[in-house]
C-alpha cells in the first residue's frame, strides 16, 4: 500500500473532500470527537484489479480535522497525517517514515469553507444507515479539463452523517469522457469503523521532526524503501505550492 503522494491524483482529490459540510444558519452545537477508518479504492492503470489504501479521518471538538494515510514498509505500518488545525490556522503534513513535517498557513477565508460545524442536520435526503449511523444522500455533477484538454464529466455521490458533523462517511466519484461517455475512473471511499473518543493525540506535531519540502520527503522515502517508493522525476510544482504557503505562515508569525 502506498501513501497519498503515490496514489493517482483523482483518488487524492476524492479523499480531500471528506470535510464537506453545509453551514446552516442554525445554532452550532459542540462536536463529539471521532475517528473514521476505511479504504480508498480505484482501478489500477491497467484496469485489472484495484489500487487500495487504508485511510482515516479524525475530527476534534472545535471542528479541526486530520487525515490519516497508512503504508506498510520494512515490516512496519507507517502513518502520514495531514493536520488541519483551525485553532492555529495551520496545515501540517507529518511523515513518519522520514520524520518530516511540512507546515503551511491556512487562509482565513478557508475557515468558514472547511471547518466542520455541528448543526444537527445535513444536506440531502434520508438514505438509511451506514455503520449504524443515519445518513443523507447528495449528488453533484460538474465538469473539469483532463489530459489533452478533453472535457470530463464528474459525478460525486456523497453519504453525509449528521452524527459526524455532516462529514462525508461514504463517497463514490465517477469520471467520464464527455465526448463518448467512456468511464475513466471510479473511486470509492468505504468506511470500516467509526469510534467516538478523545483525539487530541492525533493533532500533536512531533517536536523532533524536521521541516522539509514535499520533494525532499519523496526522495528520502525512495532512498529508504526503493522497492516501494520510486524517485520522483520533478517535484517543482508541489514544492512551489508548499513554499508559497509556508512563506505565508512565516510572514503571519512575524512580530
Amino acid at each position: 500500500m502506498r501513501l497519498k503522494y503515490f496514489l493517482v491524483p483523482v483518488v487524492v482529490a476524492a479523499v480531500l473532500c471528506i470535510a464537506y459540510v453545509v453551514h446552516s444558519q442554525n445554532r452550532a452545537l459542540a462536536i463529539r470527537p471521532f475517528v473514521v477508518l476505511g479504504v480508498m479504492s480505484s482501478p489500477k492503470e491497467n484496469r485489472v484489479g484495484l489500487e487500495t489504501t487504508n485511510f482515516g479521518y479524525v475530527v476534534r471538538q472545535d471542528g479541526s480535522f486530520t487525515y490519516l494515510w497508512f503504508a506498510e514498509a520494512g515490516g512496519k505500518e507507517w502513518v502520514e497525517r495531514d493536520v488541519h488545525d483551525f485553532s492555529t490556522m495551520t496545515l501540517t503534513n507529518i511523515d513518519e517514515i522520514t520524520e518530516s513535517i511540512a507546515t503551511r498557513a491556512i487562509p482565513h477565508h478557508d475557515l468558514k469553507k472547511w471547518r466542520l460545524v455541528e448543526t444537527g442536520r445535513c444536506e440531502g435526503s434520508p438514505a438509511g444507515k451506514i455503520l449504524g449511523l443515519d445518513v443523507t444522500y447528495t449528488e453533484e455533477t460538474y465538469q473539469m479539463t483532463g489530459q489533452q484538454n478533453q472535457t470530463i464529466n464528474v459525478i460525486e455521490k456523497r453519504w453525509l452523517a449528521p452524527d459526524l458533523a455532516c462529514s462525508v462517511l461514504q463517497k463514490e466519484t465517477l469520471w467520464n469522457k464527455q465526448s463518448d461517455g467512456t468511464l475513466l475512473v471510479d473511486t470509492k471511499l468505504t468506511p470500516l469503523s467509526v469510534t467516538f473518543k478523545n483525539v487530541d493525540d492525533l493533532f500533536v506535531v512531533p517536536a523532533s521532526y524536521q521541516e522539509r519540502k514535499p520533494g525532499e520527503v519523496l526522495r528520502l522515502r525512495a532512498q529508504r524503501f526503493p522497492d516501494l517508493f520510486h524517485l520522483p522525476r520533478d517535484t517543482s510544482a508541489i514544492d512551489s505550492v508548499y513554499e508559497n504557503a509556508h512563506s505565508a505562515l512565516a510572514d503571519r508569525d512575524k512580530p
